[in-house]
């Protein structure tokens, strides 16, 4: 498997995509590709392109096209060739064989880039089972002899071949792997069984949009950032203060792309877990790339695949509007710049509404202060007024994040309720339904 390195200077890298059937030629999706390489360690010499209606079951591209990539490679002095698409093993190792060059694919690639950016011990086990994974049915093509290891003294039938040493060895490792994730997903269940009682934030969007920096600034920490793909692997949450004092959760976690590699969206299950649970989603957007539009696309397209409930508010967040001249922005949405700060008040009194309407708001009446009751309830909901009254009696008007039902039952029996009343709106915030923006 891929681990970190050093390299002393950048690989040569001929880059090759076929545009199938009626898909057109965008120069964005080149340019991608690009970066994609470079974080690799790689620089692209030379770009190739062929149209077809259909891939070549053997070659994916024609056999003329596969004879010009092979004197491309010699004329440029390159020894890999990168694929814009994902291929068989079959076809690697038959364009490896006519090139004499290494073929590598695009899910091989963003796999590299996931180990070469992985830090946390989750993390790097998500991706060397992503990497397996991806192997497994590919050993085959990996190997071009299937020479039978003789039978020694003491043992039984003609051997394993090496093909089947590895696979099983694969195997062994995958299980081994699947059986450390499952414990870290026991200890993040744990860990966020004891954030239940608070609006949970997490910032989505497609790689490099600028969600770290959106987080570090907006909790003022110093989580790690890079103008490149994939700098953040891990989720990373905070406490965040709003204007009106109270707190919700607000995470970071992986940026998305297009074609995004099925191994991942398995074996990062766990991270992408903390995106399915999210009360709010805030889709940043780099307001200055001109691929935006894709990329809007792109993430709508794996918020669906990875399980994202439709019915989860969805906040368009448009990041580096430091970087244009013009500040307008399509649509709804919020206009911010995470170094000058622009927007950012905006953003937060959008998040304090969107909050405030997904809470069941109620107002309880207790014969006396009762700090168990109320304790419990700032733990568990938000509580926006307290007030004693002149008999001693006490009216908490606050909101239930996770419904009537979870304060009723625990209120339930309790010698001081005197009574419970769902409201049916925000207190002195009218409801406004239109304004839950979907991208």
């Amino acid at each position: 498997m891929y681990s970190t390195r050093e390299p002393t200077e950048l690989e040569r890298v001929l880059l090759v995509r076929a545009y199938i059937g009626n898909e057109s030629e965008e120069a964005g999706t080149t340019e991608e590709m690009i970066a994609l390489i470079q974080s690799a360690g790689g620089s692209v010499v030379a770009r190739e392109s062929q149209k077809r209606k259909t891939p070549d079951p053997r070659l994916f591209i024609g056999k003329g096209k596969v004879e010009e990539l092979r004197e491309i490679a010699l004329r440029e002095s390159t020894s890999t060739i990168v694929f814009d698409h994902n291929l068989s093993s079959g076809q690697v190792s038959r364009l490896e064989e006519a090139t004499n060059c290494k073929v590598i694919d695009r899910t091989e690639l963003i796999l590299a880039i996931f180990a070469e950016q992985a830090r946390t011990r989750e993390a790097k086990l998500q991706i060397e089972l992503a990497q397996l994974q991806y192997a497994l049915p590919r050993l085959s093509g990996m190997w071009h002899h299937f020479s039978r290891l003789g039978a020694g003294i003491g043992t039984r039938g003609p051997g394993e071949t090496q093909l089947e040493i590895d696979r099983r060895r694969a195997r062994s490792r995958i299980t081994f792997l699947e059986n450390r994730i499952e414990e870290v997903e026991s200890r993040w269940k744990v860990v966020s069984a004891g954030r239940t009682g608070m609006f949970n934030i997490t910032i989505v969007g497609y790689t490099n949009a600028g969600k770290s920096t959106l987080l570090n600034t907006l909790c003022s920490t110093e989580l790690y950032t890079a103008d490149k793909p994939f700098a953040t692997l891990d989720t990373t949450s905070r406490r965040l203060i709003l204007p009106d004092n109270s707190k919700v959760l607000i995470s970071d976690t992986v940026g998305f792309i297009e074609r995004l590699p099925e191994t991942l969206v398995a074996s990062f299950h766990t991270t992408l877990d903390v995106v399915r649970k999210a009360d709010l989603l805030l889709v940043t957007v780099d307001r200055s790339s001109p691929s935006r539009g894709r990329h809007i696309d792109a993430v709508r397209k794996t918020l669906k695949r990875i399980g994202v409930n439709e019915s989860v508010p969805r906040l368009t967040v448009w990041t580096k509007c430091d970087a244009v001249d013009d500040f307008r922005y399509p649509g709804s949405g919020v206009a911010v710049s995470a170094l000058s700060k622009f927007g950012l008040d905006v953003l937060l009194n959008r998040i304090i509404g969107y909050r405030d309407r997904s809470l069941d708001w109620f107002e309880l009446m207790l014969e006396h202060y009762d700090s168990t009751i109320l304790n419990w309830l700032y733990s568990n909901c938000l509580v926006r007024d307290v007030t004693t009254r002149e008999d001693g009696s006490v009216r908490v008007l606050a909101g239930a994040l996770r419904g009537y039902d979870s304060v009723e039952g625990r209120i339930d029996g309790v010698d001081t309720a005197e009574s419970f009343v769902r409201l049916t709106k925000p207190p002195e915030q009218p409801m406004r339904d239109s304004e839950i923006e979907y991208v």
